[in-house]
């Protein structure tokens, strides 16, 4: 369920407003931001905001923080902001804010790897090309959104855990991404492995096996966590138990080997793990 829905405002041209979380600013100029929002579409836009940071003679504060759910009216452009991808916001305004997770160093470093890993396989929105009609991706944003309410809602009522709102988001991602290992046959024979008492992981494969085919820890239990996972609602979080960070590491690596990448890369990981 997408905690931010749409509540109905409409624009003379609605084909020009967006609505998006924001996963990376960049201060530009003395007051201006460049932000780029992960938008409903499951893409990520980059807008060009004239005084985004705030400030000025009235001493606004900057509503461009990381998580908030933003609308933003664009200018008719065109053409492009020196080549670029680059949209030019004509309105905005902030629907929703998670207001603990900055006071919390973990949940804030959290957030961080939910928006790095996003970053690595978005898909761009071109303005004149793109298609934001396009809800192919539109998955992802649902399991962004719901990720940082319930994590806003874990800090509200004293009850956050790191590795289990990571182990939750890793194994809703991976599904909406359609490369979730299977977790009902072994790779090698095809029993079914809930009858088999030992099974093993295998990232580099992506899959699981029995193991009388492989040989290494039995992981039955982090097995059972990931069907858990894929069967629990954000809502029902608090009742999503038994994760460690070890599991969390080895969705990590798997999520890492299937796009090209080392966990060295993703620079708030290092930093959560600390």
């Amino acid at each position: 369920m997408d905690k931010f829905e749409n509540e109905g405002q409409t624009y003379p041209e609605a084909h020009l407003v967006f609505e998006g979380l924001v996963i990376h600013r960049v201060p530009y100029k003395e007051r201006d931001l460049i932000v780029k929002l992960l938008l409903r579409n499951g893409m990520v836009g980059s807008f060009y905001i004239y005084g985004g940071q705030g400030g000025g003679k009235s001493h606004k504060p900057s509503i461009f923080e990381l998580g908030s759910m933003m609308r933003i009216m664009i200018k008719d452009q065109k053409t492009k902001i020196d080549s670029s991808d680059l949209m030019i916001s004509a309105e905005h305004s902030r629907i929703w804010e998670p207001q603990s997770v900055r006071h919390d160093i973990r949940a804030f470093y959290l957030v961080c790897l939910y928006f790095e890993l996003i970053s690595k396989f978005s898909i761009t929105f071109q303005p004149g090309t793109s298609d934001y009609q396009n809800l192919d991706h539109e998955g992802v944003f649902s399991v962004v959104s719901n990720a940082l309410f319930y994590i806003e809602d874990a800090l509200v009522k004293k009850q956050f855990e790191a590795g289990q709102h990571l182990t939750l988001f890793m194994v809703k991602l991976l599904f909406h991404l359609g490369i979730m290992p299977d977790t009902d046959n072994c790779s090698y024979c095809q029993a079914d492995l809930l009858e088999i008492p030992g099974v093993v992981f295998m990232p580099a494969n992506g899959q699981f096996a029995c193991q009388n085919c492989a040989q290494g820890e039995n992981e039955r239990g982090f097995l059972l966590r990931i069907k858990k996972g894929y069967q629990t609602r954000y809502q029902e979080y608090a009742g999503f138990l038994g994760t460690n960070f070890s599991e969390c590491d080895k969705l990590i690596q798997y999520f890492c080997h299937q796009y090209h990448l080392r966990p060295v890369e993703l620079r708030s990981y290092s930093l959560l793990f600390k």
